[in-house]
């Protein structure tokens, strides 16, 4: 696998980041700058996707004569963040994710792109790109972004195990789910699991994102009408634990917490290796399981994230959108966890009549997200059919039906710098899961004050 592939690796919303040397970023290449009709736009890309990236600014260039546009790949976000607050930035800067939207927008280094969007050259968001990548553009009620290409994180699978155990469909309530796996978890005669019918783990293949995934599946929200971390006031928080909880009891516990708990760390303990044959859902181990669709084509190939039309690898899989809250099937049944890449004009530039040009045409450029989605199965947050690949594999649509789900979405983002909400209330589950948590409405309080805390310092 190349480096590049690696970086697929939750890249919208990694813990992650970058150290800064502030150096670098007085020296960096490309600063915004008010001669002639020049615009700079410093990308992460590299390789291939920079190529893609280069070959849609010069369509910009093209079509608009007299404008020129620098492109500077491999530039990470917390350096193009760095160099923006320096004013040494570019006028265009992108950012891998969505889980970096309140970064870059909370701390104002993202300008507002309300008057631009609703100028004559405008957009209209609603007929041009998803519900979910729409809501990713805002920040503490401003939108300084649009969107580019979108990660989206959908239920798997395996239809041949749930086939055996007289399953027709995949689970669409947290209930069945409950139920479909008690049927399809095994034990060894030592009575450890043998095969699991679904892991509600924190760091069992998670991406860091198994938290997340669990309040989506209750449709809880991360932040109130009030602005304030809603972990405490939204009782769906509480009510997703504790049906984590009941879940390790019942399904690998006999109804007892403590022996499911410690029967599971050993089983995750266990699991194959994440970027192969030997994954678990690849060798039968586990039936069901959260994952992003960029791993749909390797479930296929065995070793590659190139999407194929027929499926070579042995596990025979589907993809849907998340089980949800019983209460909730008929309105988030479908939905899943969706992040968007995004970029935003530096609030130094000097020339933003021509960054919102390109930006612009970047970001509604269908010839770029199509061949975008080809290359690093990341479909794009436009809603047009000819964003797609003019080829795609029949079992790929399940993506798009998840992406534009209207109830799929990341979570409301605030400047939490990096991403500090997301690492704390993972840091929950995995304390919870563990039986080191005891009472998880005191402990989703704590975790609410630390967020508003957090929030209260980078304002």
């Amino acid at each position: 696998m190349t480096g590049e592939i690696m970086q697929k690796k939750r890249l919208f919303a990694s813990f992650a980041v970058t150290a800064l040397v502030a150096g670098s970023l007085v020296a960096a290449s490309g600063v915004a700058t008010a001669a002639g009709r020049t615009v700079t736009v410093w990308s992460p890309y590299q390789g291939g996707n920079l190529d893609l990236w280069n070959a849609a600014i010069k369509r910009v260039e093209a079509a608009n004569p007299g404008l020129s546009v620098t492109s500077v790949g491999n530039i990470d976000m917390a350096k193009s963040l760095a160099a923006i607050n320096a004013g040494n930035g570019p006028d265009i800067s992108v950012s891998n994710g969505a889980g970096n939207l309140g970064w870059f927008c909370g701390s104002g280094a993202w300008q507002k792109l309300n008057v631009l969007l609703a100028g004559k050259n405008g957009i209209d968001l609603k007929t041009t790109f998803s519900a979910a990548a729409n809501a990713s553009t805002v920040s503490n009620n401003v939108r300084c972004a649009l969107p580019l290409n979108s990660e989206v994180f959908a239920f798997y699978f395996n239809k041949d195990l749930l086939a055996k155990a007289g399953f027709k469909n995949p689970p669409k309530t947290t209930t069945e789910l409950t139920e479909y796996s008690k049927k399809l978890t095994t034990f060894n005669a030592d009575g450890s699991i043998k095969t699991a019918g679904f892991v509600p783990w924190a760091g069992y293949y998670g991406f860091d994102m198994d938290s997340m995934w669990l309040g989506q599946m209750f449709g809880a929200k991360w932040y109130g009408g009030d602005q304030k971390s809603a972990f405490a006031s939204d009782a769906r928080w509480a009510k997703a634990f504790n049906w984590q909880k009941n879940f390790i009891a019942d399904v690998f516990g006999g109804g007892d917490f403590a022996k499911g708990s410690k029967l599971l760390t050993k089983f995750v303990a266990s699991r194959g290796g994440e970027w192969g044959t030997d994954h678990d859902f690849m060798t039968g181990r586990v039936a069901m399981k959260w994952d992003a669709n960029w791993m749909a084509p390797m479930f296929c190939t065995g070793d590659d994230w190139t999407p194929v039309e027929k499926c070579t690898a042995k596990v025979n899989f589907g993809i849907a959108g998340f089980p949800v809250s019983p209460e909730l099937v008929g309105t988030n049944y479908g939905s899943g966890v969706v992040g968007e890449a995004q970029m935003g004009i530096s609030k130094g530039s000097k020339n933003v009549k021509d960054a919102w040009i390109v930006m612009k045409a970047l970001a509604t450029d269908t010839k770029l997200a199509a061949a975008w989605d080809a290359a690093n199965s990341a479909p794009s947050t436009l809603l047009s059919k000819s964003a797609r690949p003019a080829s795609y594999p029949s079992w790929y649509e399940a993506i798009y039906d998840v992406a534009s789900h209207p109830l799929s979405s990341y979570h409301v983002m605030k400047n939490t710098g990096e991403h500090q909400e997301e690492a704390l209330l993972q840091n929950l589950m995995a304390s919870w899961q563990a039986g080191d948590t005891s009472n998880i409405k005191s402990a989703l309080s704590d975790l609410a004050t630390k967020v508003n805390q957090i929030v209260a310092r980078n304002s």
